[in-house]
């Protein structure tokens, strides 16, 4: 009897553990997660949603807003901590992470979406929101300025760079020294501004700072992830370029420029098709040489599309000329921009114009003829005008 007892016990053990585990086993991470929300005053608007990648935001879905506002989507689920991106047709574009959240809500107003949205209970999408906010500030205030600045383009550049580097302290001190290993962190240092990089790790010691800090945190806190690896690989790269000595000035030989001399280049674009200078002739063209690890760059090259846009129609170009020691950087920078980039990576132009410290542009008349250089001019619009007016 007693044997029987045993072996009864035994039996609802086994068996009560075989539920038990097998209910345990049966539980599968979800494989998909949810977002949804209401955009008030939004009805019937198109939203859709993306993926940021390496290589930019890939479209996930699109739909459309309900008579009421409403939207949700089913999305994968990543494996980490992941950024998407929540475009309302006409309205604006909300970045945002998730990790293992099932649900994400966010709400806003269509007609002030950016400053109007929230996400509920997730204080990393709180600072992501405001960090893009400060950046779109600055945005704005660098484009007023390029627009409304009239002294030289020189003056312009200095005064966006002292803001731009003001942005730069105010968002290393509120949201990257105070937690190197978030998310939000790690956003920070992938803004941009005119499609140039904010953060130059490569050209700038206390940007690199910031890569190898977040790096470190990074392989702590999420090891194996393509997030951890790609900033870990810019951190390493930073650290071995900016340990190198870099020289401000380029030392070549002085001699007296001719200033009505057009010395013809011609040089490969991204694509490596080579153009030529002179295939612009006809238009009043801006030379610009120039590098795009310079740390002056985001900024420099806002005032440089303000010019474009309001004179290319009128006969306006701009033939930019990089020396960029990294090949794939210099593609990569100038994917976006509307205007001929080329990349010499000898460094024979330099000689040919007399160039010694980078940035350096000069304008052309439409006879092919140099006219001025940087150092001549007060009003770069008013000479560009001038010149599309012969």
């Amino acid at each position: 009897m007693k044997n029987i007892k045993r072996i009864f016990s035994f039996l609802s053990i086994l068996i009560a553990a075989t539920l038990f585990f097998g209910s345990c086993n049966s539980h599968t991470e979800p494989t998909t997660f949810t977002v949804k929300g209401n955009i008030a005053n939004g009805a019937n608007k198109n939203v859709g949603i993306y993926h940021i990648a390496t290589g930019g935001a890939k479209e996930i879905e699109k739909k459309q807003l309900d008579e009421s506002g409403n939207y949700e989507f089913q999305i994968p689920q990543p494996k980490h901590f992941d950024f998407y991106l929540l475009n309302i047709e006409e309205s604006g574009t909300i970045v945002f992470i998730t990790d293992s959240t099932e649900t994400i809500t966010i709400n806003g107003n269509f007609e002030d979406l950016i400053s109007s949205y929230t996400i509920d209970g997730d204080e990393e999408n709180q600072r992501i929101k405001e960090i893009k906010m400060l950046r779109d500030a600055l945005e704005e205030q660098v484009k007023t300025m390029a627009k409304n600045t009239s002294p030289a383009i020189v003056k312009t550049q200095r005064e966006i760079n002292a803001l731009v580097n003001e942005f730069k302290e105010n968002i290393i001190k509120q949201y990257i020294i105070p937690a190197p290993g978030s998310a939000s962190a790690y956003y920070a240092l992938t803004l941009t501004l005119a499609d140039t990089p904010i953060f130059t790790p490569l050209t700038n010691k206390n940007d690199c700072r910031c890569f190898t800090a977040v790096a470190t945190n990074f392989q702590r806190l999420h090891p194996d992830t393509k997030h951890t690896k790609r900033i870990t690989e810019i951190a390493e790269q930073g650290l071995k370029a900016t340990r190198e000595p870099r020289q401000v000035e380029l030392e070549l030989e002085e001699r007296e420029a001719t200033i009505t001399d057009l010395f013809d280049i011609r040089l490969p674009q991204a694509n490596g098709d080579s153009i030529a200078l002179s295939s612009l002739k006809g238009k009043v063209v801006l030379l610009d040489f120039t590098a795009y690890e310079n740390t002056e760059m985001s900024s420099r090259n806002i005032t440089l599309r303000e010019l474009y846009n309001k004179y290319h129609s009128k006969g306006f170009d701009i033939y930019q000329i990089s020396f960029d020691r990294r090949e794939h950087f210099w593609q990569q920078s100038a994917a976006n921009l509307p205007w001929t980039c080329v990349r010499d990576a000898n460094g024979m132009s330099l000689s040919l114009y007399n160039v010694q410290v980078l940035p350096t542009f000069f304008l052309i008349n439409k006879e092919g003829e140099i006219v001025l250089r940087d150092a001549q001019i007060e009003n770069t619009e008013k000479e560009i005008e001038k010149l599309l007016k012969n």
